[in-house]
């Protein structure tokens, strides 16, 4: 599958069935909300926000043959430091059976040319600091930031 030819699009309302077992396998690999999956209203919400034209959160697919590779999630967020928003790539995620065809690369860039195109003025996005594989392509299509991030649950 890795060597399938792909496209890169908008999320659509019926990829809701693709979407769903990418998003649940994603928040499982960050150990979100014990070992499986958020709770079932969360999952509606978010793909309630990713179709909703006036939300700031927009979604890709990696498509190949119908079926959802791959998912990037993007946020968008005023800035304090300059006029025009910053695009906070939340999610990206690809089925390990996809993985090492370009598609995470391919939803990066899709990621940065809809960001540009909306008028963004950065991309970011962070991960797991033990995600080796992942830091290896993000070394190669950005720069790594000193920051450390801290939560407070609410």
């Amino acid at each position: 599958m890795a060597d399938a030819a792909f496209a890169i699009r908008l999320l659509q309302a019926d990829d809701y069935a693709g979407w769903l077992p990418l998003w649940r396998d994603y928040n499982a690999f960050y150990g979100r909300v014990g070992v499986s999956a958020l709770p079932e209203e969360v999952d509606r919400e978010t793909w309630r926000r990713l179709l909703a034209p006036a939300e700031p959160v927009h979604g890709l697919a990696a498509v190949a043959d119908g079926a959802l590779l791959g998912i990037a999630h993007l946020l968008y967020h005023r800035s304090t430091i300059q006029i025009q928003d910053s695009a906070y790539l939340q999610d990206l995620y690809v089925a390990p059976t996809a993985r090492g065809g370009g598609i995470a690369r391919a939803l990066l860039l899709a990621a940065a040319e809809r960001a540009r195109g909306d008028g963004a003025a950065m991309l970011y996005w962070r991960t797991a600091s033990d995600n080796h594989t992942a830091r290896r392509l993000y070394d190669q299509v950005a720069e790594l930031a000193d920051a450390v991030i801290y939560r407070q649950v609410l």
